[in-house]
């Protein structure tokens, strides 16, 4: 099994450290909501081939934020879990997906989460936890943009995800015409009119912070595209971004 790194969530994290404002923060945040995380249970028993033994004790380290209020911690790495103890100490993590260290730092009412608590770190706030997760979240269309950028996946692999009825989200510009839907909107590579698409929240207001979230299906966002006159969609243009027609989504 491959060792969680994940190099996106801490590559956010310093740039939060380095310059800590709105918009790094942002980026913080949209970069959990995919991907994993650990968090640490060094001192919990062990678990076997199977998993926990009936009342086995699992301990997940949690600590303070800054305004003194509880904090559940999450790590991109095992090295950074091993910066908070003396040096040779065994420690222990648990592999989850970021978005659900998300929602269990919700469940638990924590005030925080705390990435890489050791440092470079960022905490994240209830307030901002709760607005990623109030919305839908296609988790698998942004892992495949980003895959496709990286070049581990191929054109197709993300058709095919926008040709399934998933989740997929508008941006909204509440500025616009009164009585009309403001969305946001691009040139595509041909000159065509493109409509911006996003796979969460964070991605919406990563790309505008003044922007309402409308949420959607993939479905009613090709039927809106093709009613209006796009020539196509460009998802996630904060990136890694990808840009598709309506005649390659078979429209």
């Amino acid at each position: 099994m491959e060792l969680v790194d994940n190099t996106i969530v801490r590559a956010a994290v310093a740039s939060f450290a380095a310059q800590p404002n709105q918009a790094t923060a942002l980026e913080v945040l949209r970069s959990c909501m995919f991907g994993d995380l650990l968090l640490d249970t060094t001192g919990s028993d062990a678990p076997t081939s199977t998993g926990w033994a009936p009342g086995a004790r699992l301990q997940i380290r949690r600590g303070t934020g800054p305004d003194g209020r509880g904090a559940l911690f999450a790590f991109t790495r095992n090295e950074e879990i091993a910066k908070l103890y003396p040096s040779g100490t065994p420690t222990m993590s648990l592999v989850n997906p970021a978005a659900g260290v998300l929602e269990l730092a919700k469940s638990q009412q924590d005030a925080w989460l705390y990435i890489d608590p050791a440092g470079p770190t960022c905490a994240v706030s209830a307030a901002e936890i709760d607005f990623a997760l109030r919305n839908p979240n296609n988790e698998s269309l942004k892992i495949a943009t980003v895959d496709l950028h990286a070049g581990r996946i191929d054109r197709q692999k993300v058709l095919d995800l926008l040709k399934q009825d998933g989740p997929l989200l508008l941006g909204v510009d509440e500025t616009s015409q009164p009585g009309k839907v403001g969305f946001r909107t691009t040139a595509m590579p041909d000159g065509s009119p493109g409509l911006f698409a996003f796979t969460s929240a964070p991605e919406v207001v990563t790309h505008n912070v003044a922007d309402a979230v409308m949420a959607s299906t993939t479905e009613k966002v090709i039927d809106i595209a093709r009613e209006q006159g796009y020539g196509g969609l460009v998802i996630n243009p904060s990136g890694p971004y990808v840009a598709v027609t309506l005649s390659e989504l078979g429209s």
